[in-house]
This record gives structure tokens, C-alpha cells and sequence, in this order.
């Protein structure tokens, strides 16, 4: 059903509780796919659960269910948004979301051009703050990573995220491999949503040296997220 590779992250990410639920795991897609009457055709390394590419819809599942929840509030607040992938259905209590599934689904040729689309079609009202965010990737996913925890950075990546900022419901895991290419352009997928710092999801393509076009974005505020962000880069 998914590879070592994809075993070894889970347990890395989880711990080794999460085994059982990937043992139980063919059962689970089994009676998924029987319910929304899909035909599996590969598993999509990657993500918080699995990810399974079917004929005609996205499945991911997940163990943890808050996960799958926070991800089908943020795609229910921008649907309609030609921007974010849509949600076809959920099945919360299994950990499971429907979603579209882009074709052709590519790298997207110009990432950034969902940014300001997420920015301002969404109300951030009632989503976890960003500093939420930044607690999970600097005390859980870079410890593990790295075996180091950067307190230092962690510090200012915190005060940057409690400044007074107007807020705006962010991705959160703004990167170029979570846009694809849809025949409605770029499509953004994935989300981890926290309200807060819009400069925050300009990371990555700041970083990466992407073409802003034009993007009413503090670049000043992006360098400091980049300064606070650096062990991520390393």
C-alpha cells in the first residue's frame, strides 16, 4: 500500500504508535473506495497521512483526524476560489478528505499567482494563529529533523508571528511543489492553514528567487521570516 520510505516518515513524524494504523491501512482505503466508488491508481509519496491518486478525485488520509478537519475548514473557506484545489467530499471520522484532482498537475509554471488569490477570498476569523504554526515546525518538525532544537530562531520566528499585522488566512506550507497546473491555471493543494502574517507564505518563493509579479507583499517582513527560518534552509 506505501513503501519503507513512506513507512520510515510517518513513523518519524507520528512515532511508532502510528504503525498500527498503517498496518490497518489497506482496510481503510478498501472500504474508502468502495464508498465513493474510486479506482486507485498510485500511491503520492509525501503529506501527513497518504495520498492516493485516483482516476478521477484525490483521497488523503490521515491518523491524525484534527489534521483532516483544519484542512477541509480551510478548503470549505475558499471554495470557489480558482486558487485552491476543491473539496468533493470528507469523511472526518476516518481521517479521509475527497479532493479534485488536478490535471495536468505539473509544477505550476508561475506558483505565485495563488498567493494573492488565498490572501483575500478567505476570513482568517476562527483558525488557529500562526504562532500555533510556528511552534509545530520549530519544536516538532525541525527537532526531528535535525535533532536540534533553535531557540534562538524559534524566538524571533515567534515575535514576528505575534507582531500586529493585519491577518489573512495563510496556507501555511506555501511551497512551489504544493502548486500545480490546472487547466484554470495554478492550483494551489495541500494547505496548512493559520491566520496570520501574510509575508509569511512568500517564503519560499522569495528564497527561491520566484518572480513576485507585482505582489502587494512587505518584503522586509519576508527577510525576517527568512532570517527566523534559516535552519530550515540549511
Amino acid at each position: 500500500m506505501i513503501d519503507e520510505h513512506a513507512r520510515s516518515r510517518l513513523i518519524r513524524r507520528f512515532g511508532h504508535d502510528v504503525t498500527t494504523w498503517i498496518d490497518a491501512l489497506p482496510d481503510l482505503v478498501a472500504t474508502l473506495t468502495a464508498r465513493w466508488d474510486l479506482t486507485l491508481v498510485e500511491h503520492v509519496p509525501g503529506g501527513t497521512g497518504a495520498t492516493f491518486l485516483c482516476t478521477t478525485a484525490v483521497l488523503k488520509v490521515t491518523p491524525d483526524h484534527d489534521v483532516a478537519a483544519l484542512e477541509a475548514r480551510a478548503l470549505t473557506a475558499w471554495a470557489g476560489t480558482p486558487a485552491m484545489a476543491d473539496l468533493l467530499d470528507t469523511d472526518l471520522a476516518r481521517g479521509a478528505l475527497l479532493l479534485e484532482r488536478i490535471t495536468p498537475g505539473t509544477p505550476a509554471d508561475e506558483p505565485t499567482r495563488v498567493l494573492p488569490q488565498l490572501h483575500d477570498t478567505a476570513n482568517p476569523a476562527g483558525f488557529p494563529p500562526l504562532g500555533a504554526r510556528v511552534d509545530f515546525l520549530f519544536e516538532t518538525l525541525l527537532t526531528r529533523r535535525t535533532g536540534t532544537y533553535h531557540a534562538t530562531e524559534h524566538h524571533l520566528a515567534r515575535k514576528l508571528a505575534e507582531d500586529n499585522v493585519t491577518p489573512v488566512l495563510l496556507h501555511g506550507d506555501m511551497h512551489p511543489g504544493n502548486v500545480l497546473q490546472g487547466p484554470r491555471g495554478p492550483v494551489a493543494i495541500d494547505p496548512r492553514a493559520h491566520a496570520g502574517d501574510p509575508a509569511f507564505d512568500w517564503m519560499d518563493f522569495v528564497h527561491d528567487g520566484h518572480d513576485l509579479h507585482g505582489a502587494d507583499v512587505d518584503l522586509d517582513r519576508v527577510q525576517e521570516w527568512l532570517t527566523a527560518f534559516k535552519p530550515f534552509y540549511g
